[in-house]
């Protein structure tokens, strides 16, 4: 595993476990003491095990900021998949630059295609971060 992700969870507590799964992946709290345990479905792709793991971590970061039960409330779960989606979709635009694509003339919408999201203004807010760098 990368060590930008393995940084990452160690940073959030989180400890990668594999298995059968309803979903691709989710975090299973842990009491205090215990890293939180971060269940990826067994036999994803690297690619998409890749994005689980940081959409995931997003929720590790974010969701305390979140208001609201993530279970029975739409707005809180709408929120909380926004910012874990936009973590992700931040992660890999800044590995994106980082191997030296040209983020001023990148095609956000393919981009965010590649990467399984339609939030396109997210990808392309995340670009122009970069577009100037160079």
């Amino acid at each position: 595993m990368e060590s930008h992700l393995k940084h990452l969870l160690k940073k959030y507590d989180l400890v990668i476990r594999y298995g059968p799964t309803h979903g691709k992946g989710y975090i299973v709290r842990t009491p205090d003491g215990y890293p939180n345990l971060l269940v990826v479905k067994e036999n994803l792709s690297d690619e998409e095990t890749e994005k689980v793991i940081l959409h995931e971590i997003g929720h590790a970061k974010n969701d305390d900021d979140v208001i609201g039960d993530y279970k029975t409330d739409t707005r809180a779960r709408g929120s909380s998949e926004h910012k874990a989606n936009s973590f992700m979709i931040s992660e890999k635009i800044k590995e994106y630059a980082s191997l030296g694509y040209d983020t001023m003339n990148a095609n956000y919408v393919n981009l965010a295609d590649c990467l399984g999201t339609k939030d396109y203004w997210e990808v392309r807010e995340q670009l122009a971060k970069y577009a100037f760098d160079k």
